[in-house]
């Protein structure tokens, strides 16, 4: 029986680290590629901390600004692994799997973002949707059409994205497990070995993401415009699938032999270093310009900051993401059934839309615990008259879901009567 064994690149002889440290230009570029990689990856994050600190001190629209902070931090966590992955490169798929996990969750989190631009719920986000109900598909599926105005339009697009959010992490679990058991061989492209098949799933399950992912922008982005979509678009499209096409490239070339090893550098340290000095670069000029793109500045209310605390754990809780995902899972159940999908976000059944006034009134509590700041201490009476009539407006749907409920109770109970509400007369 024939036995496949992975090329192994880094050999002691040829990877030997006194070989990094010769005389002149050539002797330091491994150095050099680590003052550069360590150089953009602190310039990057400390643009992007302080962009994280303003939104966090001001926080007054969460909504929004949650998932414009995870998008933001993606920044500094591409930086750093690429850096440390330069640095350490044996032990990158490990680094790498924080990076590939947060991927995902930024992915979801961009999503979420639109369709909070778009509207509130489910049937907000449904009725802003204008145009045509007949349009054609994205190149290479433009010889089909799709309407925008279905209702399953939208479950569809989300379905679309989501499956990326948990392939990517399956998919990169399942590359650490391989490693470790030596069944990986990132060193070439061979079907006995299983980079190959991740390789193909998560190309396949990225570009699907995309294609969702664009096809959705492209259907909203006049309804959006008020609030510069397409910078937004354009950041968070080129870090994450730029930067994972940029990679799938650089190891593919490395595979067809176009990196050679030399003097101390083996072929995975040239791949690396490429990568890695070029993600660190980049992350220099996407830092920058989400900085004007999800800009803290709209979101400012004079005198007035949030706890960062409270605002960092409220922004960077995972659980809607992974509620998403369990709903996903058993709406996909009932599409196959042929059942109707169940509104979870605006139009709800009493017990979820009871839970769902619990939090937005734990998030009130993140209103009320602001605290002032500078010379003057008097909140914007605008925004307070805002909070008090959400407040009340809330109140008083409860009250009425409750007597509703006690009073379809009682007539139930009663005998030979006809007891149908007069209101739809």
């Amino acid at each position: 029986m024939l036995s496949h064994v992975c090329p192994d690149y880094d050999d002691p002889q040829s990877s030997d680290p006194s070989a990094l440290y010769g005389d002149g230009i050539k002797g330091k570029r491994h150095i050099i590629g680590w003052a550069v990689a360590g150089t953009c990856a602190f310039i990057a994050s400390m643009i992007s901390f302080h962009l994280l600190y303003r939104h966090a001190k001001n926080y007054n629209k969460p909504s929004e600004q949650r998932h414009i902070m995870r998008i933001v931090l993606m920044i500094p966590i591409y930086a750093v692994i690429s850096f440390l992955s330069f640095r350490f490169y044996k032990e990158a798929i490990y680094y790498e799997t924080i990076r590939d996990c947060y991927e995902a969750f930024v992915i979801y989190s961009f999503f979420i973002l639109l369709l909070t631009y778009l509207g509130d719920d489910n049937q907000a986000q449904r009725s802003k949707i204008t145009g045509s109900d007949r349009r054609k598909l994205l190149y290479p599926l433009n010889c089909f059409y799709y309407n925008p105005m279905n209702e399953n339009f939208l479950y569809y697009m989300k379905y679309g994205i989501l499956q990326y959010v948990a392939i990517k992490p399956l998919c990169t679990l399942a590359a650490v497990v391989l490693q470790y058991f030596g069944l990986y061989c990132d060193t070439a492209y061979d079907f006995h070995f299983g980079m190959v098949y991740i390789t193909i799933v998560n190309f396949i399950s990225v570009s699907v993401a995309l294609y969702c992912l664009v096809l959705f922008y492209q259907t909203i982005n006049v309804e959006i415009q008020e609030h510069s979509p397409f910078m937004k678009f354009m950041c968070v499209k080129m870090v994450v699938f730029f930067c994972y096409w940029q990679s799938c490239l650089l190891s593919l070339l490395g595979a067809l032999g176009v990196f050679k090893p030399d003097d101390g550098w083996t072929m995975l340290n040239v791949e690396l270093g490429i990568s890695s000095v070029l993600i660190c670069a980049e992350m220099v000029v996407f830092a920058t310009l989400h900085v004007y793109s999800f800009s803290y500045l709209p979101y400012v209310i004079p005198g007035v900051t949030t706890p960062i605390t409270k605002s960092l754990r409220d922004g960077f809780n995972p659980m809607d993401m992974v509620r998403e995902i369990i709903w996903a899972c058993h709406d996909t159940v009932l599409l196959f059934q042929g059942k109707p999908i169940p509104v979870r976000d605006g139009h709800l059944e009493f017990k979820l839309k009871r839970a769902h006034t619990v939090r937005v009134r734990r998030r009130d509590r993140l209103f009320r615990s602001r605290k002032p700041t500078g010379a003057s201490s008097v909140v914007d009476p605008n925004l307070a008259a805002i909070y008090q009539a959400t407040l009340e407006s809330e109140d008083a749907l409860d009250a009425a879901e409750h007597e509703e409920q006690a009073r379809v109770g009682l007539l139930a109970n009663a005998d030979g009567h006809n007891y149908q509400s007069t209101s739809n007369v």
